[in-house]
């Protein structure tokens, strides 16, 4: 094990994490601000919590009507080579989209997706039960490659509980 995060203290520790703060949609025309306060990001019980809400938000010139939490370890953490696992129980409903994806620190090969990116879990809100895990390679938007199958399960969903994904 080269790095961990059991979120056993109180507040998020700043030397691993970064929390990423805008409203330039993610790439994916996303109708939320990210925004780091504690009714969206926050540690509690031992969980991270990031918390998307339906409320107006204006800042830095935007106005969302949603709020929600971003975080990342770059310029944090680095691996060449990893296994990477996350324990997430991950939310439902129209219009949510929970991920945890890995990106390059550095984009040697091009802009996204040519330097690559990793889904390890996306779960569109409205299909509770199925979770993605993608690959992103090869050229730029929109000429990349993806490849990647979902998971279905059958008689529950991924709110119902915690499952690790790898």
């Amino acid at each position: 094990l080269v790095w961990s995060d059991e979120f056993e203290t109180a507040k998020l520790d700043y030397t691993k994490w970064a929390a990423e703060e805008n409203a330039h949609g993610g790439g994916n025309g996303e109708l939320q601000f990210f925004v780091e306060r504690r009714e969206n990001v926050r540690v509690e019980d031992g969980h991270l919590v990031l918390e998307a809400r339906h409320e107006r938000f204006e800042a830095a010139g935007q106005v969302r009507q949603y709020t929600s939490a971003r975080l990342r370890t770059k310029h944090r953490a680095d691996w060449t080579y990893c296994r990477v696992e996350v324990r997430a129980k991950l939310p439902q409903g129209r219009g949510v989209w929970p991920a945890i994806w890995m990106l390059p620190t550095e984009n040697k090969y091009g802009g996204w997706a040519a330097s690559g990116e990793i889904d390890i879990v996306e779960l569109v809100g409205h299909e509770p039960n199925t979770v993605h895990g993608t690959l992103h390679y090869g050229s730029k938007w929109p000429k990349n490659i993806h490849t990647g199958k979902p998971l279905v399960l059958p008689k529950a969903t991924f709110a119902d509980d915690f499952h690790v994904f790898a």
